[in-house]
């Protein structure tokens, strides 16, 4: 028996959010989601585990779900909200010349 748990997130970017999630889907850690524009919020279906993003007060993202499920797309959804941030502020004199994951981490081997 598992609880519901509320994961509180620095994640404030809505447009982030929704790329890490769609780079989630491609790689198969979720089947799908749905957002609701007027809430701010998503609805992610993780293999049957329903995860709730929502916006606080405060304008950061927080997660909540089963608290297994919840805690390890936590994680994933930061990695990948990083790794979009990432890919979206590069300056104009670099470029991403490389990008691999290898045991659940990403790297990126920039040129410039």
């Amino acid at each position: 028996m598992s609880f519901y748990t509320v994961i509180k997130t620095e994640l404030s970017n809505k447009k982030y959010i929704i790329c890490a999630l769609e780079e989630l889907k491609k790689r198969g850690e979720i089947k799908s989601f749905v957002k609701n524009e007027r809430k701010e919020t998503f609805e992610v279906d993780r293999d049957g585990d329903i995860i709730n993003i929502a916006k606080e007060k405060t304008g950061n993202f927080e997660i909540g779900g089963d608290a297994r499920a919840a805690r390890n797309f936590s994680n994933k959804l930061k990695q990948f909200y990083a790794y979009e941030s990432i890919k979206d502020n590069l300056p104009l004199d670099f470029e991403i010349a490389k990008e691999n994951e290898t045991a659940g981490e990403i790297q990126i081997l920039l040129k410039g």
